[in-house]
């Protein structure tokens, strides 16, 4: 079948339906173009297609059958009179697909098939060119040299490890297909024929689409209209897209590719980049929700909103270190004494899984470092009172979020557009605490949360009251030099006794560890306090004069969790 398509911006498209060997078995380069995301299929895919195969080959009469199965449309930017094709849309299939057909090179050496084994190699996978020079089909120069050496190569090579991580899914990939190829039986058939048939469904009965463009340029332009045709694609990868179309320099160096993948890394270890592009993007440019961020983008582009592609792309680089200072905090990133506790806050709302002040909080570290318009004090103390109301609000309370990043996300934008005035600046800040304040729960609502709250072996639970303790106890001290790990958690009542309300907060008290260990296990509530005593915390000394009694009951636990419930609503007001 063959068709002529038009009306893509004035490009000419060429149709038809090829079979994977049609494909692999040209004298063609496919080059995975710079603009194209990295690989990032996982096992639920893979699996998907694997079953997707191996569903359409039967047995007849002692004889593989096959079936045609559609796998969809490939884009490709090239001509016939050109030695290669650049890979628009189709990339994750054609990359599974070369990995899949290596799998079955293995498998055919294992059952000493090595000349089906080579000739497959050799026709789908490696190529030679007129001068002799041999060349692999799939060109990737993202995962190099790990893909071409291990994957790729007739005899992997054992040298390269797989490090990024496109290069662990690669691997991954393989391993699962290796896996699932040697695995692979036919009711009646031997192994060899079987691997055989998978080798012959795969080649001659995959069947795709395949679009060409003659105009290399026109690459960009069919990806963002494939995304408009409802193909799969990020506003990420569009914006990248848009970036690397009018930044095409690639001479001596591709700066374009590798600061965007500097940005990658930088946040990729706590968060996806399409999460930190859209926490940037509604914090300096406007509010926009997932499925609306490109539309938004190519709005500030008519606006003239966004600078050149190559400032854009330093922007977003800044914006991602920022964004990893927030995401992954370092020593080295607060080396100043008095501002210390902002890494400390930064790594709580972490460890709370909380992210919609994310967007502010990029405006505030932005705003500070280039106009500084905010002052050290204020600074450090509004990240601290965004984590105090976020633990109680979030963690300890668990209400529903609603609205908040919206506030947070307008007060990024009056922050951005205070610039250098201090006045405005500080009053954004002062009216967004005030929001956070009237969304805080009282103390009624704490003090049933609190309660609700007990110590399991899950480490999660236990930082959690950990937390609830530091934050009393610093409050108390009126200081923040209190570290979470420097105290245990000790059970009033002990819990060999198995009381339902053993691991509650009411029955705990924070204590020095060696403190904690040198208690008897059955030891009376008078004997512990002895021990108690010689605690320099203030939240056990208020505990011994509020409980000089001799024993311990359920209803003391309960006072005593009330009293640690009112202490957490001073410590954490906003």
């Amino acid at each position: 079948m063959h068709v002529l398509y038009r009306n893509i911006e004035t490009m000419e498209l060429n149709a038809e339906t090829r079979s994977v060997a049609n494909v692999f078995t040209l004298n063609k380069k496919y080059v995975v173009p710079r603009f194209q995301r990295e690989y990032s299929w996982q096992a639920d895919q893979l699996e998907e297609f694997w079953e997707d195969i191996t569903q359409q080959i039967r047995v007849n009469a002692g004889k593989p059958a096959f079936s045609e199965y559609f796998i969809g449309a490939v884009v490709l930017v090239g001509d016939d009179s050109k030695p290669d094709y650049l890979i628009v849309d189709g990339q994750q299939r054609l990359t599974t697909l070369t990995i899949l057909l290596r799998a079955i090179v293995e498998r055919l050496n294992e059952l000493k098939e090595t000349k089906a084994a080579e000739a497959l190699h050799k026709n789908v996978i490696q190529g030679v060119d007129h001068e002799g020079n041999e060349y692999f089909k799939l060109i990737n120069e993202s995962p190099k040299p790990f893909f071409q050496n291990e994957v790729q190569a007739l005899e992997p090579q054992k040298i390269s490890a797989p490090i990024s991580a496109e290069e662990k899914l690669l691997s991954e990939a393989y391993q699962l297909l290796r896996k699932r190829v040697s695995g692979f039986k036919l009711k009646g058939l031997s192994d060899v024929d079987a691997a055989k048939a998978l080798r012959d469904q795969t080649l001659d009965y995959l069947k795709f689409i395949q679009v060409t463009a003659k105009n290399e340029d026109d690459a960009y332009t069919i990806f963002e209209t494939l995304n408009a045709r409802g193909i799969s694609l990020s506003s990420v990868d569009l914006v990248k897209n848009w970036i690397f179309k009018n930044y095409p320099n690639v001479h001596p160096h591709d700066n374009a590719k590798q600061v965007w993948s500097d940005i990658r890394k930088k946040v990729s270890k706590f968060s996806s980049l399409e999460v930190f592009f859209r926490h940037y993007w509604n914090a300096r440019y406007a509010f926009a929700s997932d499925d609306r961020l490109y539309k938004s983008f190519k709005d500030a582009l008519k606006k003239k909103q966004i600078s050149g592609p190559k400032d854009f792309l330093l922007e977003l680089k800044e914006a991602a270190e920022t964004y990893r200072k927030i995401g992954a905090p370092r020593d080295s990133d607060w080396r100043i004494q008095k501002e210390r506790p902002v890494k400390r806050s930064l790594q709580l709302l972490g460890q709370y899984k909380v992210t919609q002040p994310r967007p502010f909080l990029i405006a505030l570290l932005e705003c500070r470092r280039l106009y500084k318009s905010i002052p050290q004090s204020l600074f450090v103390s509004t990240v601290r009172a965004i984590e105090n109301f976020h633990f109680v609000f979030s963690n300890v309370c668990q209400e529903r979020a609603s609205g908040l990043e919206g506030k947070y996300t307008r007060a990024a934008k009056q922050l951005y557009a205070a610039g250098a005035d201090k006045t405005k600046a500080e009053a954004v800040i002062k009216k967004l605490l005030n929001d956070l304040r009237a969304k805080r729960p009282d103390l009624s609502k704490i003090k049933t949360s609190l309660a609700g709250i007990e110590l399991t072996d899950d480490d999660t639970t236990k930082k959690q009251i950990q937390t609830i303790f530091q934050k009393v106890e610093a409050h108390r001290l009126g200081t923040s030099e209190l570290e979470v790990a420097g105290f245990s958690l000790e059970h009033i009542d002990d819990q060999a006794n198995k009381a339902a309300w053993c691991n509650q907060i009411g029955n705990l008290l924070p204590l020095d560890e060696k403190l904690n260990n040198g208690i008897k296990q059955g030891s009376t509530f008078t004997a512990k306090k002895v021990v108690y005593s010689k605690s320099q915390l203030r939240t056990v000394a208020e505990f011994l004069v509020q409980n000089p009694q001799g024993s311990w009951s359920q209803g003391d636990a309960n006072k005593w969790c009330d009293h640690v419930a009112s202490q957490l609503d001073l410590a954490t007001r906003v």
